[in-house]
């Protein structure tokens, strides 16, 4: 029986993932007062105890108490 590629493991140099399953940085709009807080770093730690291989976070945040 072949298994599906993208439950393989992947390596890059020094690092391995568990697979080839990846979520892209996007805002699910889980910050306060303009910064990620708890709630974000959950939505982050529920897809890895889920099996995700690589979940990357965020991008940017707003640093000036005036930025929306």
């Amino acid at each position: 029986m072949k298994t599906d590629p993208l439950l393989e493991p992947f390596q890059l140099r020094h690092l391995t993932l568990r697979n080839r399953i990846v979520s892209t940085a996007h805002a699910p709009s889980y910050e306060e007062d303009g910064h990620p807080r708890d709630r974000y770093r959950l939505y982050h730690e529920e897809k890895a105890k889920g099996g995700i291989g690589l979940t990357i976070i965020g991008g940017s945040t707003n640093i000036a108490p005036d930025s929306p």
